[in-house]
């Protein structure tokens, strides 16, 4: 079941990509950016969710961003309605963890075994092997050359503040957490903690890629960001309005995140929206041709294949349909699979018909997993 009822999985793709590259091709370092497109009601959204519902569990962090409701111009705004969803505190609270182990402390608990200098003494510890111990605690962060050394210093005071609470601690741990979380920190606070790196479209990306490579050195999975509602580009509904500049940056910001991607390790981005922001020759991702030679297949194939970066859901369903014509067919009490096409498939015109498949098989009280 997904978060919002009963999830229909048409050809099992979200199963799918799960198995080929969360348990295994990005959870090993790599990265992959996805799309899914389909008309209204195809299940864009409810795949989405079941995508980040499934990362989640498996221990990915996890963003969700809706282009109609975010405005996701350059990459620094991009940047920041993706990492003002993670939990910063948790990811310092994995390096305050390591820096302990390292400091001959394994078993002390971050948050929750007071100061690690009282935790230290109390083994028994002279003061100069426990300065010595917490002195150098955290130079693991800087041997990685990935990791920019302003991100491992903001790193370092988040754990900091977990590992030796105090009133100046949590100040630089609070500065260096909104930072990177992408709130706002002027230049004279970033100095005081000694991050001089500037939070904007360059930089953002120095940040996220730096953050990847950090979260994999304390045995993290990754991140899955989802992208919906790439059609509110186009204009019409929604409370954020994209100008043609705006939105040129929007896909100027979404190529960048595309390029970038093989060397962010753990990074897996799906997108999703209607055919028009595919197919729009003035406002779509086709108006764009550096976005969009990056997003179509070269080659339309004869047959489906599940590891093509653009999945066209109308496309599944027409793959997937003879799973699920039986289960429509009892739910709406008609006799033949040719009337169950013909009301569905055709009457329906722009909208998929997924939305009457999940309202069956709310009133039967089933599940629809793709299963």
């Amino acid at each position: 079941m997904s978060e919002g009822g009963p999830f229909v999985d048409p050809a099992g793709i979200t199963a799918f990509w799960h198995e080929q590259y969360l348990d295994s091709y990005v959870a090993q370092g790599g990265s992959a950016v996805k799309w899914l497109r389909g008309r209204e009601g195809s299940g864009k959204t409810a795949l989405l969710t079941e995508l980040r519902r499934s990362a989640r569990a498996d221990g990915y962090f996890v963003a969700a961003v809706s282009a109609r409701a975010v405005q996701i111009g350059r990459f620094d705004e991009l940047y920041r309605a993706i990492l003002g969803q993670l939990p910063i505190e948790e990811l310092g609270g994995r390096f305050a963890a390591e820096a302990a182990r390292r400091a001959g402390a394994g078993s002390f608990r971050p948050g929750v075994d007071g100061d690690l200098d009282s935790y230290l003494r109390a083994q028994g510890r002279p003061d100069e092997a426990v300065q010595a111990e917490l002195a150098s605690a955290f130079d693991f962060l800087y041997t990685d050359r990935n990791i920019a050394p302003p991100v491992a210093t903001a790193l370092r005071h988040i754990a900091a503040g977990l590992l030796r609470p105090s009133l100046e601690t949590d100040v630089r741990r609070e500065t260096a957490s909104t930072w990177i979380s992408g709130g706002k920190v002027s230049a004279s606070e970033r100095r005081r903690v000694g991050i001089g790196l500037a939070l904007d479209r360059y930089g953002a990306r120095e940040i996220l890629r730096s953050l990847l490579y950090a979260n994999r050195m304390v045995r993290g999975k990754g991140l899955v960001v989802t992208i919906d509602d790439l059609d509110g580009l186009l204009g019409g509904e929604g409370p954020v309005r994209y100008t043609r500049l705006r939105r040129d940056d929007a896909y100027e910001a979404i190529r960048e995140l595309i390029d970038e991607g093989a060397s962010m390790p753990g990074l897996f981005v799906a997108f999703a929206g209607r055919r028009e922001a595919f197919t729009d020759e003035k406002a779509g991702l086709r108006s764009y041709a550096a976005l969009a030679m990056r997003v179509e297949p070269e080659v339309e194939a004869d047959r489906w294949n599940p590891f093509d970066d653009l999945q066209d859901l109308d496309a599944l369903w027409r793959e997937d349909w003879p799973r699920w014509r039986k289960r429509l067919e009892q739910a709406y009490g008609v006799e033949s699979p040719e009337a169950v096409d013909a009301q569905l498939l055709v009457s329906m015109g722009p909208v998929s018909p997924v939305k009457l498949l999940v309202d069956a098989i709310h009133r039967q009280g089933g599940s629809a997993h793709g299963q």
